[in-house]
């Protein structure tokens, strides 16, 4: 069996992290959401996990230009969609995502198949852990 000559379709499985503007309304937010799977479907890319995005106050501010207006903000939406796509269109994709005017900043890198992580499992783990732990007047009686 000889290379027939025809191009292999070489499949990676990406992770998209995305932030989106906290000024879309939550009933809109679907909109937003289904512009980037059609991105990712578009240039042949197969969803395989997600997790829908919810606000979240931001480690720092981030501004982002919209025509003559700059914006700067302390939260937005954050979420992300496991896919499989051949690995020549992940440059597309991205750039794809990017034309969105309603994302402020994203994430692209390859990942494994399978979903170890989640943000609600992390924030379920931190607020388990937050409440779990003494407080600081508890600590001083105690000592």
């Amino acid at each position: 069996m000889g290379n027939s000559g025809a191009l292999v379709e070489e499949l990676t499985v990406y992770e998209i992290g995305y932030l989106i503007l906290p000024s879309i309304p939550e009933d809109k937010l679907s909109l937003v959401t289904s512009a980037i799977r059609k991105v990712i479907t578009t240039e042949g890319g197969a969803e395989i996990d997600a997790e829908e995005p919810f606000k979240e106050p931001l480690a720092y501010t981030m501004s982002k230009t919209i025509g003559a207006s700059r914006y700067v903000l302390s939260d937005a939406y954050l979420g992300w969609i496991k896919f499989e796509a051949d690995r020549t269109k992940a440059t597309a994709i991205k750039a794809g995502i990017e034309k969105i005017e309603e994302v402020l900043r994203l994430l692209l890198i390859k990942a494994p198949r399978e979903t170890a992580f989640t943000l609600a499992k992390a924030r379920a783990a931190f607020e388990e852990k937050k409440e779990s732990a003494p407080s600081s007047t508890e600590e001083a009686v105690v000592q």
